[in-house]
């Protein structure tokens, strides 16, 4: 990926970003101290907090999508006359 694509990346998709940089930061700690060392320890840690955090972030996203498709299905099933706004 260019520099580029990047900064796009890091624009639209900021703890993946996150995620892969402190993958990148475990994976020296581990190869330079060791996979037992601390500074690896607390590294990896953090990464999973980081990937819980999108966990949580993309099932959040998926429930919205999920309520979204029922209030346009709910919409496009109303007899014609009734169909309103999609706030309903």
């Amino acid at each position: 990926m260019g520099l580029g694509g990047i900064a796009v990346y890091k624009k639209n998709h900021p703890l993946l970003y996150q995620i892969q940089l402190k993958r990148e930061e475990m994976e020296t700690y581990a190869l330079e101290k060791g996979y037992n060392s601390m500074e690896t320890i607390v590294c990896s840690q953090e990464l999973d907090k980081l990937i819980y955090e999108y966990q949580l972030t993309s099932q959040n996203h998926q429930q919205q999508d999920k309520i979204q498709i029922r209030k346009l299905f709910r919409f496009f099933n109303q007899p014609q006359s009734m169909a309103g706004s999609l706030d309903t």
